[in-house]
């Protein structure tokens, strides 16, 4: 079979001509302004494009999160703004974890995007940077390279840093071994159990005035006190 190369560029322009209008097709869906009649998605491409896409403008619909009425926004940007900031937006969809024991402060300071892009990511779950670097924006990095410590860390045995034993130096343990990056029954956000299938961690924790009592499947019952 011989191959005609004078109809090579012919066939790749029909493909790309059905690839644009595909495309185009997907962008005319989802939300539209009411001024422009435009749909939102032919300005705001890079929105709702990347690695990791939110389900919430993954079909371009935006008005979930943001209001699509009330006037011209492209004279005036302050309009079509996100209807809430607080995780109330967040807990339309998500489930609510106010009503844990214990909040992350961030979630409370903040709300979610403290941590997470509210539309795309490079990184899975829509974090905006790796754990725990993403922690140490707020936490002080001291609490895993300071074998000693009377601020750094609550969690410290007379001025020993419980954190550097179990996270620090040698010792790779992620911080959500035993925390929960939202909330949890448990003091500090310590997580009941471990994510990482058979091998996770089981954990029962005590808060005490100066400290603690850890119960775990790594070591028996433990406690710690502050100086």
């Amino acid at each position: 079979m011989k191959i005609s190369f004078k109809l090579i560029p012919i066939a790749c322009s029909m493909v790309l001509s059905l690839a644009g209008a595909s495309y185009l097709a997907a962008e005319s869906k989802g939300t539209i302004d009411q001024v422009s009649g435009k749909p939102c998605a032919q300005c705001h491409r890079s929105k709702i494009t990347g690695a990791f896409v939110h389900e919430a403008v993954a079909g371009l619909e935006c008005t979930p999160c943001h209001n699509a009425t009330g006037g011209n926004h492209q004279k005036n940007r302050a309009l079509y703004g996100v209807k809430d900031k607080s995780p109330k937006l967040c807990n339309e969809c998500h489930d609510s974890k106010e009503k844990e024991k214990s909040v992350h402060p961030a979630i409370e300071a903040e709300g979610c995007i403290s941590c997470h892009a509210p539309h795309n990511s490079p990184l899975n779950r829509l974090l905006r940077t790796e754990a725990p670097a993403l922690c140490f924006k707020c936490h002080d990095r001291g609490l895993l390279n300071e074998k000693e410590t009377t601020k750094a860390t609550g969690f410290r045995d007379g001025a020993n840093s419980m954190h550097y034993i179990h996270a620090g130096g040698s010792n790779n343990f992620s911080c959500f071994t035993c925390h929960d990056a939202h909330a949890s029954s448990q003091p500090h956000m310590i997580r009941p159990k471990g994510t990482n299938g058979k091998d996770a961690v089981t954990i029962t924790y005590t808060a005490t005035d100066k400290g603690g009592n850890c119960t775990t499947s790594c070591h028996d019952a433990l406690g710690y006190e502050r100086k």
